[in-house]
């Protein structure tokens, strides 16, 4: 069985040297899941994994191509392409790994600021998300026409004109709803206080 896999690796290969796609494509199609599991069981990651085995098949082409072109049909040791995907593969694994620890040591000695300013905004969001909870349950107490002009201008942030032309309603008038719906919403939570 291996001899055949290995005469019909060279009869592929050949294939693939004189410019055929579709036997590329034959060769992506036989070791795709090896590759894809030599690189899996490096990285442990499925993501990385699949990444890096379509670099390298994409690599692998690109090579072969320029080979191809330059007229050097002799560009793999037994005429096997095995070892050329893996020797990509390998490499690909270790420029990986190259960039995650440049970027660890990054992380590790110049951005120790912004990771300390990060928590300081975690728990500001996290007061923020309290509070929209607490104005949310105290807009519940509302009135509908009260809860719709607040949410417009405070939350949505509209200007004047944009409240009008949605609500129909004269300027006046809303500039009116608007501080009684203010008062309004600050009775209701200083009672839920």
């Amino acid at each position: 069985m291996k001899e055949l896999e290995n005469l019909e690796e060279k009869l592929i290969l050949k294939r693939a040297l004189n410019g055929e796609k579709e036997a590329f494509a034959e060769i992506y199609d036989f070791y795709v899941i090896r590759i894809f599991r030599f690189v899996y069981l490096k990285t442990s990651s499925k993501e990385t994994a699949e990444d890096l085995t379509s670099e390298s098949f994409l690599k692998c082409w690109r090579y072969i191509k320029i080979k191809n072109e330059s007229g050097k049909k002799e560009i793999v040791k037994n005429n096997k392409i095995s070892s050329l995907l893996y020797k990509i593969a390998r490499n690909l694994i270790i420029d990986y790994y190259r960039k995650k620890k440049d970027l660890i040591i990054e992380i590790k000695e110049e951005e120790k600021e912004i990771i300390i300013d990060h928590k300081q905004d975690i728990l500001a969001e996290i007061n923020k998300k309290q509070e929209v909870e607490e104005l949310r349950k105290s807009l519940g107490y509302l009135k509908d026409d009260y809860q719709e002009l607040l949410i417009l201008k405070y939350v949505e942030d509209l200007t004047m004109p944009e409240i009008v032309d949605i609500t129909g309603k004269k300027e006046g008038a809303i500039r009116v709803q608007l501080h009684r719906a203010k008062k309004a919403l600050e009775r209701v939570m200083r009672r839920e206080k």
